[in-house]
């Protein structure tokens, strides 16, 4: 594996504004990764629980610290599942974001 994809892995944090409302952002951190293809059998497992895969990126386990986005080509993901591939590898599912407006 070449490791020549760049994605940034995001940790979202939450913080009340002056009224007091409830504000989001996100403090991301940069990572190389390979970028792979969805399987099948973990396509359809998501389908089933009503998510839908859109990508799947293998990074070094040990620069994963739980966090629950990633961001790909200018694209937030969030991320679904880890899988460990390998002893150091991990694999990350994801689904795109949905933007609400309101």
């Amino acid at each position: 594996m070449y490791w020549s994809e760049v994605a940034y892995l995001c940790k979202e944090i939450t913080t009340l504004d002056g009224l007091r409302k409830p504000q989001s952002s996100f403090t991301s951190k940069e990572v190389f990764c390979n970028l792979k293809g969805v399987k099948r059998n973990e396509f359809y497992q998501a389908q089933a629980q009503g998510y839908k895969p859109e990508l799947c990126v293998e990074i070094k386990a040990c620069e994963f610290d739980r966090e629950t986005h990633i961001k790909y080509n200018g694209t937030m993901y969030r991320i679904l599942r880890t899988y460990p591939v390998k002893s150091e590898n991990l694999e990350l599912i994801c689904t795109a974001l949905v933007v609400e407006n309101g």
